[in-house]
């Protein structure tokens, strides 16, 4: 793989989970493993169309699965070690932050 595309799809990456909803999703994910639209959206407190938006983002940046079984349709994600060890160091990242934050105001 090419640098160029690699630094791409880091960075699509990185995008797709900026948002709080679908960060919120992948950590739900990675907590509770395979969960359906509708427990998604109980646990999220958000609408259907606003959950399955972020998904779509989510399968298109290849961080979430999902497998159809009659009406019902169950995700996970993809590579829940690492991404485990990515929200990991995003935290510690953002606890980091806060605490420099605190320290100067």
């Amino acid at each position: 793989m090419k640098i160029v595309e690699k630094k791409f799809r880091g960075s699509q990456l990185c995008r797709v989970v900026s948002y709080p909803i679908a960060y919120a999703i992948v950590h739900l994910l990675l907590e509770r493993g395979s969960m359906s639209l509708d427990e998604i959206v109980k646990e999220v407190q958000r609408t259907k169309q606003t959950v399955c938006g972020h998904l779509a983002k989510l399968k298109l940046a290849n961080i979430v699965r999902y497998e159809k079984k009659g009406r019902k349709t169950k995700y996970w994600i993809k590579y829940p070690e690492v991404m485990s060890e990515f929200i990991t160091i995003c935290d510690k990242v953002v606890d980091r932050i806060a605490r420099r934050l605190k320290e100067d105001y």
